[in-house]
């Protein structure tokens, strides 16, 4: 079994020069916790996902990196509030993630698996020539088991 098999096809994706409000709109409104970041011939650019808003310096430096980046020195001194007040008309390209970890409509199921588990992802796009063509989930994963 392949990436092809199990991955979803209906996208729902943003283009990097989207404003973040509006991203933060279209993940609340269709219930999702990222979306992949697509240039106008689809090619995958980043993702933004709700870690990107909220940032954990920890776990998601890049996160609070960006958002220190942009506000300047004055970061820790205003309340959340007011970050995502000044933010919102920031782009999406401003603080998605870039680095990203993709496969293919052929990767195997046990390297789509191995790749969530080793970089710790909930989803995975799929990428064909640099064309997203899919996206994979945790629950994408829960097909496998049907399909078998």
């Amino acid at each position: 079994m392949k990436a092809k098999d199990i991955m979803s096809t209906n996208i729902v994706s943003c283009h990097p020069d989207t404003s973040v409000k509006d991203a933060a709109r279209l993940m609340t409104l269709k219930g999702f916790s990222s979306l992949p970041v697509v240039n106008g011939n689809n090619e995958i650019r980043g993702i933004i996902s709700a870690s990107d808003f909220i940032g954990k310096e920890i776990e998601v430096p890049h996160a609070m990196a960006s958002m220190k980046r942009l506000l300047g020195q004055n970061f820790y001194r205003i309340s959340i509030e007011d970050i995502y007040k000044k933010t919102q008309h920031f782009k999406v390209s401003q603080i998605m993630t870039t680095k990203l970890n993709t496969v293919t409509p052929e990767t195997s199921i046990d390297g789509v698996v191995k790749s969530m588990i080793e970089k710790h992802h909930k989803r995975l796009p799929v990428v064909d020539n640099g064309v997203l063509v899919g996206m994979i989930t945790r629950k994408d994963l829960l097909k496998a088991f049907i399909l078998v």
